[in-house]
């Protein structure tokens, strides 16, 4: 049975080496062509693109006016200028500058009135009707008399004492709600007889209405 040879570490083991000596570098054969083309390339590739392109041939332009020559000329007739003759020694002016050609016609607005008359029209509408309203309201209502507005007056304090007089004799504490709703309702009668006292003292000329005259005091 023969023995078997136990190798330790790998193959490079087995190879002899020298640590004295360095394989020397490789060196291109055309290394000087190779570096002058490299330098000429990289000046021209600096930009985003090729530094030089082919230009535009001359002839591959659209020409100015090239459609327009195509076109048939178009003139426009010259347009005849009608004159008048305005003093005895021929003095001419043309006849639109003179104003005898209706050129209002043409207006947008023509045919319609303006603004200013349709604002005037509503103005005095409204005037006419304050005036009649007016005229109404004088028919519809007469003078108080003198006499009248103090026998209102007299009328009225009367009833305020009578009111005030009962609110005085409502007890101080109230305990039910139809005690409350009476006191509330006295004093707005208070409130209302006052109020009219003061109107009727203060204006000495007053007009009522003819239903107002013909109602209940």
């Amino acid at each position: 049975m023969s023995e078997a040879i136990n190798a330790k570490g790998s193959v490079q083991d087995w190879i002899p080496k020298d640590p004295g000596k360095k394989p020397p570098r490789y060196v291109p054969k055309h290394m000087a062509t190779i570096r002058l083309e490299q330098k000429s390339n990289k000046q021209a590739w600096k930009t985003m693109g090729p530094a030089k392109l082919e230009l535009p041939s001359p002839s591959n332009y659209l020409k100015k006016n090239f459609l327009k020559q195509l076109l048939p000329l178009h003139v426009p007739p010259n347009p005849i200028k009608r004159a008048v003759i305005q003093t005895a020694d021929a003095h001419k002016q043309l006849l639109q500058s003179a104003g005898l050609i209706p050129k209002y016609i043409v207006k947008k607005d023509y045919g319609e009135i303006p603004k200013y008359l349709q604002q005037r029209r509503e103005a005095e509408q409204q005037v006419r009707d304050d005036q009649e309203k007016l005229e109404k309201l004088k028919q519809a209502t007469r003078q108080v008399s003198e006499e009248e507005r103090n026998a209102a007056l007299e009328g009225l304090k009367k009833k305020w004492h009578e009111v005030h007089r009962e609110y005085q004799g409502l007890p101080f504490i109230l305990y039910t709600p139809s005690q409350k709703g009476r006191k509330v309702h006295m004093e707005e009668q208070l409130t209302e007889l006052e109020k009219h006292i003061r109107l009727l003292e203060k204006f000495k000329t007053i007009y009522i209405s003819d239903a107002d005259a013909g109602g209940s005091p």
